[in-house]
């Protein structure tokens, strides 16, 4: 046994310093400060890294499909970064996101069931106060949360709503036509945008986009945070998932269609894409999918009409209804091909993404007739 440890084997444990300081020599002190420093060194430098963000870690456990089967925690949310200071907060179906930049919050988004949470959590993470809060549109169940905001006592008193011009319009509509209770929970905008705006506030930049036509509502539009390389684009797509029914309510079936592929080429360095539902965020690779998903639907589509069953079951159809043919006509064709397409659909489908057979005859059925029929 070293002449150290006999001596600090028989010292008390709260010894005094300044008698330690005696029994000890003094180049057993300067190992012990050595000791404690490279100790301490080594403790911080553990915290750092388990606060440091970690992209792949959190596409791993968050953009996982069994991440969407997990339980959410009685508090009615869970959360995690996306980013240093942005966090993507969500209950079983919603989700939004925040950022907490050098002198406060911006919030993307006004959910009604999850805006709750994010005034639960942003006080947990920070005390700084809210200085923007965006709306994505002006449908109810993306904007009825902002006046939870207003009335939260967490805003800064010159914090801005911020929307684009066409939300503006459809909120004054709602001012006008709905009871004051109901349209008072989206309250109008403060700052309001034409075409494109860029927000720069406490090291945080958003770049805004409108793209004059419209995927889901009739006031869509694109946000890009570059340096987090997060893309906010509400209700482009279900990530690791089949279209939702109609593909979301397409307000511009054309534009549905074909904004995958826009928003990739346009934002080539985004990580992640935020669609304002589901617990998983969703990633570059899964607007790729999305993007080769359609583009396989509209294969399968052509592949059906140009098929000798479906050719011989119309020809069957028009023999058969006198009476009105070609109303009978017109609706048999749209049934027989969103049949075909949609069993097609599932087999190639299912292996890989979520709720394949869910809605795919409808979808098929919007496909048919937008592009046999209607456009381009």
């Amino acid at each position: 046994m070293t002449l150290s440890k006999k001596i600090t084997k028989k010292l008390p444990k709260k010894l005094p310093k300044r008698l330690l300081k005696i029994l000890l020599p003094r180049r057993m002190h300067n190992v012990l400060g050595a000791c404690a420093i490279v100790a301490l060194s080594s403790l911080c430098g553990n915290v750092q890294a388990s606060d440091k963000f970690d992209i792949e870690a959190v596409k791993t456990k968050y953009n996982s499909i069994d991440y969407v089967y997990t339980s959410i925690p009685e508090r009615g949310y869970n959360y995690y970064k996306v980013a240093d200071n942005a966090y993507y907060i969500h209950n079983e179906f919603d989700s939004m996101v925040f950022f907490i930049t050098d002198i406060g919050v911006v919030v993307y988004d006004a959910r009604p069931e999850l805006t709750p949470g994010v005034l639960d959590l942003i006080p947990k993470l920070t005390d700084k106060k809210i200085t923007h809060v965006i709306y994505s549109h002006h449908h109810r169940d993306h904007a009825e949360g902002m006046h939870l905001y207003v009335e939260s006592g967490l805003m800064a008193k010159d914090a801005k709503i911020i929307a684009q011009r066409e939300t503006e319009e459809f909120l004054k509509i709602a001012h006008e036509d709905l009871p004051a209770e109901r349209a008072n929970m989206r309250p109008m905008p403060n700052l309001v945008w034409d075409d494109e705006y860029v927000l720069e506030t406490g090291g945080l930049r958003l770049e805004f986009k409108n793209y004059s036509r419209n995927w889901h509502s009739h006031d869509d539009a694109v946000v890009y945070a570059p340096k987090q390389k997060i893309l906010f684009a509400t209700d482009t797509f279900h990530a690791k998932s089949a279209p939702w029914i109609h593909f979301g309510e397409a307000s511009d079936p054309m534009m549905t269609w074909k904004i995958p592929q826009i928003l990739l080429d346009d934002y080539p360095d985004f990580e992640f894409v935020i669609t304002g539902h589901e617990k998983i965020v969703a990633t570059h690779e899964d607007l790729e999918q999305y993007r080769d998903l359609i583009a396989d639907m509209q294969k399968i589509m052509w592949e059906v009409v140009k098929s000798d069953g479906f050719h011989a079951t119309m020809k069957e159809a028009g023999l058969r209804y006198k009476d009105g043919s070609e109303w009978w006509n017109y609706r048999e064709g749209i049934d027989l091909a969103a049949e075909l397409c949609a069993a097609k659909f599932v087999e190639r489908w299912a292996p890989k993404v979520r709720n394949a057979s869910l809605n795919a005859k409808e979808n098929f059925s919007m496909m048919f007739m937008q592009n046999m029929i209607l456009n381009p």
